[in-house]
């Protein structure tokens, strides 16, 4: 899986389908999705729907919390004018700034991730999400990634960004209402709260809670939203989502919970605008791949590198020359990794067992959100993994191996040039490494 994929796919929060490819291997689930399931979770065989209902928890529906009065006639009738009214709020503010965080609660644990949003006048409007950054201005809309240094996507403004991003740029959507909102019409502000999988029509109920507007949206299917916005101010502050996605056996249903943290201002302190420095422009998302040099080879000599360890303490290639490397690309978020790692760890303890002449090391790479480095390393202690990893977070090192997915794995000789390289999950990897590490070293332990 390519960082790149993901970052779009997290942006985009793609969270469907993945019993997909618990029921057919052929199947190519949503990377945030599949990756955010636990990599024991995921198997070769078909899975029964009492398998995969177990699972996948069934979330509560959002109208259960409803009472019978806050869903009558009356309470529906308040509802539909408050939602229309937040979306009179949104549409009139000359500018809005926000930090939307999201948590999906998922099988083997939840999935957090976050974006910044800026909102100038009209359709003017920026939102970032991790090494992703989409920008509308000047009649134009610009999609970039961090990750591709060389390319940019321009595309002009088709009347509204949302209208933009679904005809344009592949039905990219954000799990974030603002730019509905921003473009909303009188009388369907109810539509600027469809994403993520869940397409909302009618307010089913109204309540007030401390303050807070609670607003009952549904639709078809097993899925419901709640909004809650600050009774005063009319800013949304939370949402709660639950979906049913097509495809999924009856009785599964996902929890994604939403935290916003809207200011209105009269003006931006910085300008909706986009930079392209060296970058070229692309037509589409198809053409915005990452340009770079061919993976590191057999024979080439391994680009060198000084990096911390999880347990503190710096680790330099160079300095182990005379020793046979074993490097592992991985990151949490990758399903294969996690499937991949006792492989390595495997290896590990064979070569403290058998004193082999080698060192293993495991190398971090893209990780996102706060406290990265701190969930990595719970994720390691947690497996007990024999041997450390190395924090290349910021995916310096993997860049200048050339690895563009990962897991992706490395033997370096002992004289600092690469033996071999894998990339992907291999069952049987152990066995091969062993071999070509003997081999590095001339047959001998």
């Amino acid at each position: 899986m390519t960082r790149l994929h993901r970052s779009i796919a997290v942006a985009a929060l793609c969270l469907a389908c993945p019993w997909a490819a618990a029921q057919d291997p052929t199947a190519k689930p949503a990377p945030a999705a599949k990756e955010a399931m636990d990599g024991d979770a995921m198997q070769d065989a078909p899975m029964d729907e009492a398998a995969l209902a177990q699972m996948f928890p069934k979330a509560a529906m959002n109208g259960d919390s409803f009472p019978e009065a806050a869903k009558s006639p009356e309470a529906i009738k308040n509802g539909s004018v408050l939602l229309e009214k937040i979306a009179a709020k949104y549409r009139s503010a000359p500018a809005i700034s926000d930090t939307v965080a999201w948590t999906v609660k998922l099988p083997g644990g939840e999935q957090k991730d976050s974006m910044s949003i800026r909102l100038g006048g009209g359709q003017d409007m920026e939102i970032t999400a991790g090494t992703m950054t989409m920008v509308s201005t000047g009649g134009q809309v610009y999609f970039a990634d961090s990750q591709v240094e060389d390319k940019f996507v321009k595309v002009g403004l088709d009347g509204t960004v949302v209208k933009t991003l679904r005809t344009q740029l592949d039905g990219i959507e954000f799990p974030c209402p603002h730019m509905a909102l921003r473009g909303s019409s009188e009388g369907k502000a109810v539509e600027a709260f469809s994403f993520g999988g869940g397409a909302f029509t009618k307010v089913a109920g109204y309540q007030e809670k401390d303050g807070m507007a609670e607003i009952l949206l549904t639709g078809e299917g097993e899925s419901d939203l709640k909004v809650s916005a600050d009774a005063k101010t009319l800013l949304v502050k939370s949402m709660a989502l639950v979906m049913a996605p097509p495809g999924a056996p009856p009785g599964i249903r996902f929890a994604i919970d939403f935290q916003l943290n809207p200011t209105l201002s009269d003006k931006l302190e910085k300008p909706i605008a986009f930079e392209p420095g060296k970058r070229k422009a692309v037509d589409g998302l198809g053409d915005l791949t990452p340009t770079r040099a061919e993976s590191v080879g057999v024979g080439a000599d391994a680009p060198t590198f000084k990096l911390m360890d999880n347990n503190g303490s710096e680790v330099d290639l160079a300095s182990l020359r005379g020793r046979v490397v074993v490097v592992d690309f991985w990151a949490t978020w990758c399903g294969p990794c996690r499937k991949g790692l006792p492989t390595i760890d495997a290896l590990a303890k064979w070569v403290a067992e058998s004193k082999t002449n080698a060192a293993v090391y495991g190398i971090n790479v893209w990780e996102r959100g706060e406290g990265a480095l701190a969930k990595s390393k719970e994720y390691w202690s947690k497996n007990n993994f024999s041997f450390p990893f190395l924090d290349d977070i910021k995916g310096d090192v993997i860049k200048a191996y050339g690895f563009d997915g990962i897991p992706a794995t490395v033997v370096i000789g002992t004289d600092g040039k690469v033996v071999a390289v894998h990339q992907g999950f291999e069952p049987d990897l152990t066995e091969k490494l062993k071999a070509e590490v003997l081999k590095a070293l001339g047959g001998k332990s």
